[in-house]
């Protein structure tokens, strides 16, 4: 019978991925930036497989909640590129160390927080889509982080279609990148089981999202995830 640390944890792991759930439903960013780097101190097994399955079903049930608009000529160059990198972040993956695996998710959680925080702008061209779509796929697959090489290139641009077009391409990544971690057997049964952990803590951030919209101010929140996700990340990497 499982102890009351088992418990413990298993509270710990929903609280999280319930606040990372709601603060994406309510502003765009917050499961996979603030909840990877978090678990992953808790339990390497909680990502990269288990968070892209919980971030996959998150970006659907928002995909089909919130107005959104996809440019499907843009799409799919940006999900050109996002095979190519998936399928290299694949080989890579075969090959690397898996003691240096965390500490290579740390670089690129504080590598993602710095795309964010950056204020870069890219002009919304085929290239561009493909360069971004190729990075979204590496992050993706090794750290469980599409949005932030794609983000750059919508920002600026209407809520609906900044929605859509980042929804879209991360439900995409997300399914491309589980496909890929299982062809190098880094996503079996283990990973699936907890995965299905963690969707109660998706269902209980979307419920709370209204409430979050209407009683906190959404860049104070966009801040202390950033903060949050670049301290945890840097952890990972530096082992401090």
């Amino acid at each position: 019978m499982p102890d009351a640390s088992y418990w413990l944890t298993i509270l710990l792991v929903t609280t999280i991925v319930t606040a990372g759930s709601a603060v994406q439903a309510a502003i765009g960013v917050g499961l996979n930036l603030f909840a990877i780097p978090i678990l992953l101190l808790i339990a390497p097994a909680y990502a990269p497989g288990p968070i892209l399955v919980a971030s996959a079903f998150l970006s659907i049930l928002a995909l089909l909640r919130v107005p959104a608009e996809v440019d499907r000529r843009e799409l799919t160059f940006s999900l050109s590129g996002l095979v190519a990198g998936t399928a290299a972040a694949a080989i890579f993956i075969a090959f690397v160390d898996t003691r240096y695996f965390v500490q290579l998710m740390g670089f690129i959680i504080v590598l993602a927080v710095g795309l964010i925080v950056s204020g870069l702008s890219l002009q919304i061209t085929s290239r561009n889509l493909f360069a971004a779509g190729s990075a979204a796929g590496l992050m993706g697959t090794i750290a469980g982080m599409h949005a932030p090489p794609i983000a750059l290139l919508y920002q600026g641009q209407p809520p609906e279609r900044v929605r859509g077009s980042l929804l879209a391409f991360v439900i995409a990544g997300n399914l491309l990148s589980i496909t890929a971690l299982w062809s190098v057997n880094r996503f079996g049964l283990a990973e699936l089981y907890a995965a299905l952990g963690l969707l109660p803590g998706v269902a209980l951030g979307l419920l709370l999202a209204p409430l979050l919209v209407k009683h906190i101010d959404a860049n104070r929140i966009r801040t202390a995830i950033l903060l949050t996700s670049g301290l945890s990340g840097s952890v990972l990497l530096f082992g401090l």
